[in-house]
């Protein structure tokens, strides 16, 4: 039995895209966690920092990893992140999190086109009903206008 060829591609197509986006894909990142220095405590963390200032943002610089450690008792997990900008922590953890340990967390920027300064509040919504909140800063560089 043969298969038309748009069949082929169909299933080929459907495969692809199903094993690739069908899963959730945290990245583990090896960063020796000894040398980072928690200086910012909101709620039952500690943030290596909760004001980020990025100073002059270049276009390709689209994301930033930064972390915190959970220093409560109580078991706690992050229900959602939050924001209301196209900038966005694309990854953090979803599982419930253990006392001491260090997690990251990844924020990814939409730079593109933008000028001026960028003031953005995004953060974490907890199981608890509670919020922590982060502020990202920083200034576009201006837009050459090479060759015009």
């Amino acid at each position: 039995m043969r298969l038309p060829l748009k069949n082929v591609f169909l299933v080929l197509f459907l495969q692809m895209n199903l094993l690739s986006f069908g899963q959730v894909i945290e990245s583990k990142l090896m960063v020796d966690t000894s040398t980072i220095v928690f200086k910012d405590t909101v709620l039952n963390f500690v943030f290596d920092s909760i004001s980020h200032d990025l100073g002059d943002i270049l276009p390709e610089n689209n994301f930033i990893v930064k972390y915190f450690k959970f220093i409560g008792d109580e078991p706690i997990i992050i229900r959602r992140a939050w924001t209301g900008d196209p900038h966005y922590i694309c990854e953090y953890p979803t599982e419930p999190l253990i006392p001491n340990k260090i997690y990251s967390f990844k924020v990814c920027f939409c730079h593109q086109g933008r000028q001026g300064k960028m003031i953005k509040l995004m953060g974490f919504d907890l199981n608890d009903y509670e919020r922590i909140t982060l502020v990202f800063k920083g200034t576009y560089l201006p837009i050459s206008n090479v060759g015009n």
